[in-house]
């Protein structure tokens, strides 16, 4: 999916790692069905993202992952209504599995509408001068036939929104990681990489959404 091969290396590292933490966490909530489930969707979406960052990956199916990723996203908004705790949290992570499901949509999963070349109107001899009024009225149609009312537009729109928002993102982990909080080292040291998860997969996201463009 990503062309250029250093940027395609830079963005598997950031999910291979966002991956490795996952399952870190994974062995370190053991014991708590909510987080094990949790984390292992997030290591599942690394990994996926991972793939999807190559050729081959981004030639596999995507009909199924695009409605497992939806009832992952699913997932975190019954945590939502259950947990008010954390509802933030659970709020940004309901919003990435909605945008990897999407992502495997605009990628195939979906038969979603494209936008087309403007046609090119070509006269004949048996156009006559019918034909050539008519001309330029069709003209007029095809040129504004790709404007704010394409209904392709919209596919686009939805890619800049993802892209914008795990940007966003990006930047916000980078600012909680800069300046953590939390009284002890042990504590601390454990944000910390918590952090730095959560913000390679919003960079790598906001990457894979980029090149969508």
């Amino acid at each position: 999916m990503i062309q250029d091969v250093v940027l395609r290396w830079f963005v598997t590292l950031l999910f291979v790692f966002s991956a490795a933490v996952c399952l870190q966490a994974i062995i370190g909530h053991r014991h708590s069905t909510t987080g094990v489930i949790s984390h292992t969707l997030h290591g599942l979406m690394a990994v996926a993202m991972a793939v999807m960052a190559w050729p081959r990956g981004a030639e596999l199916p995507t009909r199924a992952p695009m409605i497992f990723f939806a009832l992952a996203a699913l997932w975190f908004a019954v945590i939502i209504v259950r947990n008010a705790e954390h509802r933030p949290a659970n709020g940004y992570h309901a919003f990435m599995m909605l945008a990897m499901a999407w992502m495997y949509a605009a990628m195939g999963g979906l038969p979603l509408p494209r936008s087309a070349p403007a046609a090119v109107p070509v006269m004949n001899d048996h156009a006559g001068h019918a034909g050539h009024a008519g001309h330029a009225g069709h003209g007029s149609h095809s040129a504004g036939g790709h404007g704010a009312g394409d209904p392709a537009a919209w596919v686009g729109v939805l890619n800049w929104v993802c892209t914008v928002a795990f940007g966003l993102a990006a930047v916000y982990w980078l600012y909680r990681y800069i300046a953590p909080g939390g009284p002890g080292k042990e504590e601390r040291a454990g944000r910390n990489l918590g952090t730095l998860c959560q913000l390679a997969m919003a960079l790598g996201m906001a990457i894979m959404f980029a090149v969508m463009l």
